[in-house]
């Protein structure tokens, strides 16, 4: 089964721009969360405690909340949804690597939910058109979730 995971808000912000801790605006933040086709870097806890950490596409739900949910899709037997299952604290990092090299650490909780195959392609095809664009966002979004 394959779940989506939201990184609920509220969350703590880190931004560094030119070695400089700043704090951003709400729509600084999500500006920066979805520029081009940035991935997250997301950090988990192993059952024995040690870090796991992993590359996810992701995108910025536009919800009612103050900064949006970051919303990624993964495999519930995969490691990082045990490691998340057992202990949704969870840490993204997104970097920009072009000079001034700057970047947003997210800290927070993650809720999983487990949704129905259409739902799930919908949040597997919107993430997908981020990085493989709109003409092949479904294709990819029906080929990594087929039933």
């Amino acid at each position: 089964m394959d779940s989506i995971f939201f990184l609920q808000t509220p969350y703590k912000i880190w931004y560094n721009n030119e070695n400089i801790m700043t704090e951003m605006s709400k729509k600084e933040i999500k500006r920066f969360l979805m520029q081009g086709t940035l991935t997250g870097k997301l950090a988990t806890a192993k059952k024995d405690g040690s870090p796991h950490v992993v590359p996810i596409w992701f995108t910025v739900d536009d919800n009612d909340s103050d900064n949006g949910d970051i919303v990624f899709t993964t495999n519930s037997t995969s490691v990082k949804a045990k490691n998340i299952q057992r202990d949704n604290r969870i840490s993204i990092c997104v970097d920009d690597q072009v000079p001034p090299f700057s970047f947003v650490s997210v800290e927070g909780t993650a809720k999983i939910q487990h949704y129905k195959h259409n739902e799930l392609l919908k949040w597997a095809t919107k993430i997908a058109e981020r990085y493989m664009g709109k003409k092949n966002a479904e294709a990819y979004g029906k080929r990594k979730y087929q039933r």
